[in-house]
């Protein structure tokens, strides 16, 4: 399980790379194209529509990232007061109602994606991009993470069945809290 772990969060981290390289050259293209309008009176084609599906694209591609970091927001007004085997069972509800939130998630974006297969739905602009384009590599990025978050469910559920509530704060706990626990174990 260590082994898939760290080859879902490579993926992430390669993800969140490309990413921020997306990220780069949106605003470097963005930064051209006000240059060139104010300039020459002149503008680059596309560049708002494109940004916006690299924004939706890297955003889902970095949930799981975030999921493996474990930086989702999650309120911990009691969770901190809790022992680990409670914090253990707490972690694995979050991550079960996360996984449902995603699996809910990925079914409606692929119903999206469908329908605009079956319509050939095009972007309203001079570009017509195939929306087809953009929705697959976002839906992909919502599978990637409902993948990983049933993947770190299955982890957690085996972490816990052999009672390894130290492993399951360090692979999905809070991590200000587990930082706590260990330093109050010393």
């Amino acid at each position: 399980m260590d082994t898939l772990h760290r080859i879902l969060f490579r993926i992430s981290r390669l993800s969140v790379w490309l990413s921020g390289a997306g990220y780069l050259l949106i605003a470097l293209a963005t930064t051209l194209d006000i240059a060139l309008r104010n300039l020459f009176a002149m503008a680059l084609p596309g560049v708002y529509e494109f940004s916006g599906y690299v924004f939706a694209i890297a955003t889902t591609w970095g949930f799981s990232f975030v999921l493996f970091e474990r930086a989702h927001v999650r309120i911990d007004v009691a969770y901190q007061h809790f022992g680990a085997r409670l914090r253990a069972w707490a972690d694995l509800l979050s991550l079960l109602a996360l996984g449902l939130f995603v699996a809910v998630l990925s079914y409606r974006a692929w119903l999206t994606l469908d329908d605009t297969l079956l319509f050939d739905a095009r972007s309203r602009t001079t570009m017509q991009t195939p929306l087809w384009i953009p929705q697959a590599f976002w839906l992909a990025g919502l599978l990637f993470f409902l993948i990983c978050t049933v993947f770190l469910v299955t982890y957690v559920v085996l972490l816990l069945m052999r009672r390894r509530y130290d492993r399951v704060a360090k692979v999905a706990g809070i991590p200000h809290a587990s930082r706590q626990s260990e330093e109050s174990a010393l």
